[in-house]
């Protein structure tokens, strides 16, 4: 069990609730690290690996899921996931409910699922990292606001940074040539769907061996109007105001500093991106009968 301890509201009714679940199934008692300011997951999940687990739950948010996942990959050991975060996008996408009973019961009798992660400047992600726009949201919006509205939560944030004004960008996916488009920001995903359900990379799976693009175009008001009237009809984000493309190998140069995150965390400030995929590079257990 690796535990973000500060996302976790019962302690002792969490644990009753996983050792008893663990011995129902004849499992032993499990053994239990928590992060700390200091290390989000990946160095605990590292001493958990010294006990040659078959199964390592990560309990938490979108932070602690990527640290662990990037512990555990091309490990074969499976992760299980415990969403008590702000955001459990990670979760979500994989259809991993955010009840904590149900989420407990999935990791033990779930079926196990290989899925990819992606590489962005060499931090793995298992979601979704993104440059300018996507990390102004995220960097401009309290995870306080975000515990008590919800997805709701971002609209100021989203609004802020529609006023910050777009950057002259270079793509290049795969072998291709390179694209300029002049963008608000752009966001690669190995999943699709962000919070409130809303589908941005709507073609986006994660265990196809691809991940996937969309540059949110610097277009008139008009434009943002017609995307915000679709994603209110069919909770898609669709429209003049989004492009998008799917890869392997992304490198992508700007014109402007700006901000960047990786899984709802952001990383620092950056002109150019490299984006890559890991095939298959996580087991993860989802809800549906172990194979």
């Amino acid at each position: 069990m690796v535990v973000h301890p500060v996302a976790v509201v019962d302690h002792s009714g969490f644990r009753d609730l996983v050792s008893r679940t663990a011995r129902e199934r004849g499992w032993c008692e499990p053994r239990w690290f928590e992060t700390t300011p200091d290390d989000a997951g990946s160095g605990v999940t590292a001493l958990a690996l010294r006990d040659h687990p078959r199964l390592v739950l990560a309990c938490g948010g979108d932070g602690t899921v990527n640290a662990v996942a990037a512990g555990l990959a091309h490990t074969g050991v499976a992760m299980g996931i415990v969403p008590i975060g702000t955001g459990n996008l990670v979760a979500r996408n994989l259809g991993i409910g955010s009840g904590v009973e149900d989420a407990v019961t999935s990791a033990f009798d779930g079926a196990d699922r290989r899925i990819d992660m992606g590489l962005l400047d060499g931090r793995p992600f298992v979601g979704m990292g993104g440059i300018g726009l996507d990390a102004e949201m995220v960097r401009d919006t309290s995870p306080r606001m975000k515990r008590l509205l919800g997805w709701p939560a971002y609209v100021p944030a989203v609004l802020k940074g529609l006023r910050s004004g777009a950057s002259r960008v270079a793509v290049r996916l795969d072998d291709g040539p390179w694209l300029t488009r002049r963008v608000l920001g752009a966001v690669v995903g190995n999943i699709g769907a962000l919070q409130g359900g809303v589908s941005l990379l709507p073609e986006a799976d994660p265990a196809d061996g691809l991940l996937d693009l969309a540059l949110l175009r610097d277009v008139r008001t008009r434009g943002w109007l017609v995307t915000a009237g679709r994603l209110i009809g069919s909770r898609r984000v669709d429209g003049p105001a989004v492009e998008r493309f799917r890869f392997r190998r992304l490198e992508l140069r700007g014109s402007r500093t700006k901000p960047f995150e990786v899984d709802g965390e952001v990383c620092g400030t950056t002109r150019s991106l490299k984006v890559q995929v890991d095939p298959g590079a996580l087991v993860v257990k989802v809800p549906g009968p172990a194979g």
